[in-house]
């Protein structure tokens, strides 16, 4: 099952082999070997998994031709949109990376060009030394990522952050390579507990631990980091939103009532209800929010400020700013589209995934 993407791709940030922006979905090349997909049911993007071999994480990988034999079968669990780079995360751990990475942010060693084809991402564990090469979650902030371990209990990050998203402490800007998020000096996660979820603006990062404890670090200036409990926290431009439980219907506007997914944009929050319709409230000077008329929601991806929905579990429909092609190559003369059915689900920073059979 291929992945297509289409939308900005300046950085390589699609992973399709060149920069060039692409109005039409065109198929994601992996090096190494290509992971054979399906898109699991909890697949996120923001705005976000096979043995490839890697000699050591410190080392620069090659870069063959992707594999006409595909490993074991294994589904995308979430795809992490940054302002210029990508992560892909699949069900069996393993995480793939594409983009813009001078500063190190695709988990790989800083290089002045570009990630054009989707690698693996394998890390060091600067105080174990252990080698990392399965997670169980990621996120991407504008120039960062954060990477969770398998099992919840270690969270690294890489990249460029200068409002303090990479949970770094003392004034720290930038990771060229892997290093471990620490709370107040101490380890983080605390003792016994685990990470579930990992999330990020464009500026800030937000952790839910097993306890049901939220954690935040990075630009809060407008109460972006002022979190009480939560599962997977959707953030925007500068704010979070957390609700309760959604069979519940909790931490939504009533009457809405039970809800399945939840998105944020820059600048507005998506919900979909159980029934399948999608209630959403923020900005709408794109047309970024629901036209009428959609039809059954299936599945919903919200990106920084355009929304693809699956209809009926065939149909995607893609509305708001589609500049770079992210919503087809239909627009007005503002680079918006409103309503607009694509060919061809995630959305990043003008960024569009489609997975196919």
């Amino acid at each position: 099952m291929p992945l297509y993407a289409f939308g900005s791709n300046g950085s390589g940030q699609l992973g399709i082999g060149h920069d060039e922006d692409v109005s039409v979905p065109t198929r994601c090349l992996f090096e190494d070997s290509e992971p054979c997909l399906t898109l699991g049911t909890n697949t996120d993007t923001n705005t976000d998994t096979e043995s490839t071999h890697i000699s050591s994480p410190s080392s620069s990988s090659s870069s063959p031709s992707p594999s006409s034999s595909p490993p074991s079968a294994s589904s995308i669990t979430r795809i992490a949109a940054g302002g210029n780079h990508t992560l892909i995360l699949f069900a069996s751990g393993a995480v793939y990376s594409s983009g813009l990475n001078p500063d190190g942010r695709c988990g790989h060693p800083p290089s002045p060009s570009p990630i054009q084809r989707f690698r693996r991402v394998i890390v060091r564990d600067p105080g174990s030394g252990a080698v990392i090469s399965k997670f169980a979650d990621v996120s991407a902030t504008w120039e960062g990522s954060t990477l969770v371990a398998e099992g919840g209990e270690r969270v690294f990050s890489v990249g460029s952050g200068m409002k303090g998203e990479l949970g770094l402490g003392g004034g720290c800007v930038r990771a060229g390579e892997a290093a471990l998020v620490s709370a107040s000096g101490a380890g983080f996660p605390p003792p016994g507990k685990k990470v579930l979820s990992v999330t990020g603006g464009v500026g800030h990062t937000v952790v839910v631990l097993d306890s049901g404890e939220v954690y935040g670090w990075g630009g809060g200036r407008k109460g972006s980091l002022e979190m009480g409990m939560g599962g997977r926290l959707p953030c925007g431009r500068e704010f979070t939103v957390v609700t309760g439980d959604k069979k519940k219907g909790e931490g939504v506007p009533d009457p809405m009532g039970p809800f399945g997914g939840l998105g944020a944009s820059w600048h507005g929050v998506y919900v979909q209800r159980e029934h399948g319709g999608v209630v959403a409230w923020g900005r709408n000077d794109r047309g970024q929010l629901p036209p009428p008329g959609m039809g059954v929601v299936r599945g919903l991806a919200v990106g920084s400020e355009h929304v693809l929905v699956l209809i009926d579990g065939r149909t995607v429909m893609a509305f708001g700013w589609g500049e770079h092609g992210n919503c087809g190559p239909v627009t007005d003369e503002r680079g918006n589209v409103d309503g607009a059915v694509v060919v061809g689900v995630g959305a990043g920073c003008a960024t569009s995934w489609i997975v196919t059979r």
